[in-house]
């Protein structure tokens, strides 16, 4: 079966919106700083549809903030850009002129380019000259990922730029690192269960080790790590998954997700408690894992935070029957 595109835009919206003040805070420490955090309302994205008909807007980001200690509001505009675009800036002034006849407010745009070539800076500045004046110049707020070094973010306490790294300028040989800083980061900042499961899906996404560099790094993890730490490690490691396929724990699970599993949000979740469950406690019972594939979405949220504390699979069993 070939594998489906990658849906940048949702990986991108998804990671942005769950982590949006540390998006700002990374990227706009200014704006962290004199915005009101209880004030945050994300706009429906059906604004965009009104404003600019076509699924390829679907993804964009509008913030509706106050700064603080005023009456004052702004909008802060965010646009995921996987490929390089000539029309882009164009496409971005566009959205600004109907946004602000909208709202009458003011607004910051930004503009995170995603794309991993070419590794070229892009433009942010739009410009339009009438018979040799310009009479019109807009400009946005740049993040090409691409032009970054992601080592400028190791050990961050930033949860997002631990995320994002995975898309910066990154070599083939730095990819364990990398994977085990996202662990590191799991382990010691105790994310909320939502956060770890965007942040897992977007870098299993785009930072997706091969067996070999799997074994690379359970190996590290092993010889360089306090016994105390190993076991927080293993339950975060998103790329167990390649391992439990080659060694056959994952065929009868596929085959079960296969069957009855719809691709999407229900299918990560799936997947996600699978890992973690056989991460702690090995191959699973065909039982147990038939009973978990066909647990509701729900459902599945609140065994993802649950297993984090069962000790035995007696606990998962008597979990399932109580709320299965």
């Amino acid at each position: 079966m070939p594998e489906l595109p990658i849906d940048h835009d949702r990986l991108f919206k998804q990671l942005i919106t769950t982590l949006f003040f540390e998006f700002i805070s990374l990227f706009a420490p200014q704006i962290a700083d004199v915005i009101d955090r209880d004030s945050i309302e994300f706009i429906d994205k059906e604004v965009f549809s009104e404003l600019m008909p076509g699924k390829e807007n679907e993804a964009d980001i509008l913030v509706k903030v106050r700064i603080a200690g005023e009456e004052r509001f702004v909008l802060i505009h965010i646009e995921n850009q996987s490929s390089s675009q000539a029309e882009f800036m164009a496409r971005m002034f566009d959205y600004f002129k109907k946004l602000h006849t909208k709202y009458g407010m003011a607004i910051y745009p930004i503009a995170v380019f995603s794309f991993s070539s070419p590794k070229r800076p892009e433009p942010f500045i739009y410009s339009e000259t009438v018979f040799g004046m310009e009479v019109m110049r807009y400009q946005f707020h740049a993040v090409q990922l691409n032009l970054m070094r992601w080592q400028d973010y190791l050990g961050s306490d930033n949860p997002i730029a631990t995320a994002l790294m995975s898309k910066m300028n990154v070599r083939q040989e730095d990819r364990i690192t990398i994977r085990k800083e996202c662990l590191r980061m799991f382990v010691t900042l105790k994310l909320d269960f939502k956060k770890v499961r965007v942040i897992n899906e977007f870098m299993g996404t785009y930072l997706k080790l091969t067996t070999e560099e799997t074994r690379q790094l359970l190996k590290e993890i092993e010889t360089t790590m306090p016994q105390k730490e190993k076991q927080e490690y293993y339950v975060y490691l998103n790329e167990f998954e390649a391992l439990a396929r080659e060694e056959g724990i994952e065929q009868g699970i596929q085959q079960g997700v296969e069957r009855g599993v719809q691709q999407g949000i229900r299918a990560g979740e799936v997947r996600f408690a699978l890992r973690l469950l056989q991460s702690k406690f090995g191959t699973l019972d065909e039982t147990l894992s038939g009973r978990i594939l066909r647990l509701e979405t729900t459902q599945l949220e609140a065994l993802g935070v649950a297993l984090l504390n069962f000790g035995a699979v007696s606990e998962l069993q008597h979990w399932l029957d109580t709320n299965a």
